[in-house]
């Protein structure tokens, strides 16, 4: 950290910007996740039995990590070579396009448009991700990169809730009583999807609107775009693994995403033990519920990290968070579905989540260079989106086993104890270091 960043002065019009760009951030994974569970109820519904409504959420969960894998290093040049500002808002434009091709693909009734139109919005994502978390730095400096970084993770679990938690309750509302006027059917999928759908692609404006006030940050001139910025992505894991650090920081992040992307899958497996059929109402609340769960632990515990980080990032903390975690899904594990110990299981892991992953994130952006901290971004994002497509095979390989959802939660829990092992000596030997 350099003493020009430690002494970085945030005036009214940064604050500001954080404020805009924390606001389409969190609007950005609200509709992400919204869309996602209305196609999951979509395709559940209107394709039952078939192979793509069987195993929807394990498409649309693959999807997701797949851009990142294919364009991590196109968007970190991208934000790299350009202003920040200038990706965020180009990106906010890309998802208000294909928010309206999602539309227009339920109105024709296609599945297979609108999982493509989602696929598309995961390329958005991939684009905007390095760019929303490059530009903290640049606005507030170092000191404050804990206290930013806490406040984005916070907001994008709201969005995150709020997308899942209204999606479930409006497309299970609608699809309940659209099943009790015309009988269980298929089209009454489709009817229940197309007004939440229609909603939440008008919203993608108030976003745009928002991204004006976003302030004009540096662009990086230097070299061109050429073929081969598509197949950098060893190039860019190569830097970021040449420093210790950065390193094993990176490792220990795409650890909790592995986590995180794998317990998203086995939430849908437990709504479909609960409601095991696929026509009938139901599932989507109960997935969003679950997860709102975890979110409101996460919302809570990235607050206080971020209370307790405004001057300095707090890394003493991240352990704690991975035994946590480790605890909480042994609750999740071995309790009954839906009990009262279970859902406070499940609120343990999102508060344990905070004080593991905010610190962390803070900590490998502040360590990156300022000129390539985009590509570093970009490479960590590759290596968290290679572990959502392990989990997702974890996920689907243990489920056609026969193994129950309690138990397919349990496997992570000697996994996070050994990561949290793992970290307490490498932060003692960092420490060592040090002095």
């Amino acid at each position: 950290m350099s003493d020009s960043d430690s002494n970085h002065t945030v005036s009214k019009r940064s604050w500001v910007s954080l404020a805009a760009v924390l606001i389409v951030q969190a609007q950005n994974a609200f509709n992400d996740n919204f869309v996602k569970l209305v196609l999951t109820g979509l395709a559940m519904a209107v394709a039952a039995g078939t192979p793509v409504g069987e195993n929807i959420q394990y498409i649309l969960f693959v999807m997701i990590p797949l851009p990142f894998i294919l364009l991590a290093p196109v968007a970190g040049y991208l934000s790299d070579r350009f202003s920040k500002r200038d990706v965020i808002f180009g990106s906010l434009l890309f998802q208000l396009a294909l928010f309206i091709m999602i539309a227009g693909a339920v109105v024709l009734r296609s599945v297979e448009v609108a999982i493509f139109g989602y696929f598309l919005l995961a390329v958005q994502s991939t684009i905007f991700s390095p760019a929303k978390q490059g530009i903290l730095k640049e606005i507030v400096g170092s000191d404050r990169l804990g206290f930013a970084n806490g406040l984005m993770s916070m907001l994008t679990m709201v969005g995150i809730l709020g997308g899942m938690l209204l999606a479930g309750q409006w497309f299970d509302g609608r699809l309940e009583m659209f099943n009790e006027l015309n009988g269980v059917q298929p089209e009454n999928g489709w009817t229940a999807a197309l007004v939440p759908i229609y909603w939440v692609s008008g919203a993608c404006l108030i976003a745009l609107a928002i991204g004006w006030f976003i302030e004009k940050t540096p662009s990086h001139a230097g070299e061109k775009f050429t073929r081969g910025v598509w197949v950098r992505h060893f190039r860019h894991l190569r830097q970021l693994f040449a420093e210790r650090k950065l390193r094993t920081v990176a490792l220990f992040i795409t650890a909790y995403w592995f986590v995180a992307n794998y317990m998203g899958i086995i939430f849908v497996n437990f709504a479909k033990q609960l409601y095991p059929d696929a026509g009938e109402a139901g599932r989507m609340e109960a997935t969003a519920e679950m997860l709102t769960w975890v979110g409101g632990g996460l919302i809570v515990g990235s607050t206080i990290v971020s209370l307790l980080s405004r001057k300095h990032i707090r890394l003493s903390y991240a352990p704690f968070g991975g035994f946590g975690m480790a605890l909480a899904l042994a609750g999740v594990g071995l309790f009954e579905p839906d009990s009262m110990a279970w859902n406070l299981s499940l609120s343990l892991m999102g508060f344990a989540s905070g004080f593991y992953v905010v610190p962390l994130n803070a900590w490998l952006q502040d360590l990156a260079e300022e000129a390539h901290r985009a590509r570093i971004i970009s490479a960590l994002n590759l290596m968290t989106s290679f572990s959502g497509v392990v989990a997702v095979g974890l996920g689907f390989g243990l489920d056609k086993f026969g193994v129950m959802p309690s138990g397919q939660i349990l496997v992570m829990v000697p996994f996070l104890i050994v990561v949290g092992v793992i970290l307490v000596r490498f932060l003692k030997t960092d420490a060592s270091d040090s002095e």
